[in-house]
């Protein structure tokens, strides 16, 4: 967490001072006290620091337990077994990935200043998210045992990646209204304090009663 989140606010840093172009990797490197091999077993390109997406694949750890959903089971009332719904599988493997993820902590009105001023950024930013996008898509047609260009996984994908961007923009948003003096935060969505300097387990469960919350709302817009 440490070299990652050095990295990520040291590349927010240097572009809000002297913009992207400002700056070479080798610069950032030496900012955050780490060799240019090391930056690469975080960041695939500079934007990619900026932004906090890693190189690796949050998915993939997780991919295989995600298809073995649709054959193993839970139990039911009756004491059978029947699989893993489809919506719950995502729901469970967004989690599962989240957990994984470092989020640094930034200045959100700062980033997003940056974002707006650095086109290369949006782009960027865009661009992995359609390449996640569709490597979800194939994990869920695979699942389903669909074609891999089936509208359905494309839907999906869609949807779900949309309502996950939706509730980490909740949850970063609520975490940059915090103090980084005061004893505790805002008051959350949920109108419950939290404390300033929240830990992992404390943040994961946030982001868990988040995006639960909202896929239930989704659940509710389309009757299910």
């Amino acid at each position: 967490m440490e070299t990652y989140a050095a990295l990520t606010n040291h590349a927010r840093t240097l572009t809000a001072e002297r913009e992207l172009n400002g700056f070479t990797i080798e610069e950032l490197c030496e900012a955050a006290g780490v060799s240019r091999r090391t930056f690469f077993n975080y960041f695939a390109t500079k934007e990619d620091a900026v932004l906090g997406v890693k190189s690796a694949d949050p998915f993939k750890p997780f991919a295989q337990d995600f298809l073995d959903s649709a054959r193993t089971s839970m139990a039911s009332s009756s004491g059978s077994t029947t699989a893993l719904p489809l919506d719950q599988a995502l729901l469970e493997l967004f989690i599962k990935a989240y957990a994984t993820m470092d989020v640094p902590p930034t200045d959100m009105g700062s980033f997003m200043q940056i974002m707006h001023s650095e086109p290369a950024l949006m782009k960027r930013m865009i661009h992995s998210a359609m390449q996640r996008q569709r490597a979800l898509a194939e994990l869920i047609a695979q699942r389903q045992a669909l074609e891999p260009e089936d509208p359905f996984a494309n839907l999906a994908s869609t949807l779900f990646s949309q309502l996950a961007m939706t509730s980490f923009q909740e949850f970063i948003g609520h975490s940059s209204s915090c103090s980084t003096e005061g004893i505790t935060c805002n008051s959350t969505a949920s109108g419950a304090p939290a404390a300033a300097e929240e830990t992992a387990p404390d943040a994961l469960d946030r982001f868990t009663r988040i995006l639960t919350e909202n896929f239930s709302h989704a659940r509710r817009l389309f009757g299910t």
